[in-house]
């Protein structure tokens, strides 16, 4: 069965802000969610070097966007995957490392009443 990393990255996001919804797809916008995918990266033989980018959503109970909510999450996912490479198996993989990218605050005009902040890094994940 193939191990998806992904997957691994999401495990990281959900224990990094726990009762937030934390998907690949965005079926419905709650107040607050996190997006993960990945946006390219090499793999080789031995390690596979993904670019994950990792979306956080808020809006506040007014339905307005909440731009310290999101920056908040995103800097708590920023830590959660510092951690999270000092090994440990996350959805069945085993994570080595993890290079972040920058924060951005970035709107998204399919979510209007949202904020997002958003960051890319290099997790690395060991394939064997």
């Amino acid at each position: 069965m193939a191990r998806s990393v992904v997957a691994a990255a999401r495990a990281v996001a959900v224990s990094g802000l726990p009762g937030v919804p934390v998907s690949q797809r965005v079926t419905s916008a709650p107040p607050r969610f996190v997006r993960i995918s990945r946006a390219g990266g090499p793999r080789d033989r031995y390690i596979d070097r993904a670019l994950i980018l990792v979306e956080c959503y808020a809006s506040t109970a007014a339905g307005a966007p909440d731009g310290p909510q999101a920056e908040a999450d995103a800097t708590a996912l920023l830590d959660a995957f510092e951690v999270a490479a000092s090994g440990g198996p996350w959805a069945g993989l085993w994570v080595s490392d993890w290079e972040p990218g920058g924060l951005v605050d970035y709107e998204n005009p399919q979510y209007p009443k949202h904020s997002r902040f958003q960051f890319t890094g290099t997790l690395f994940v060991l394939r064997i």
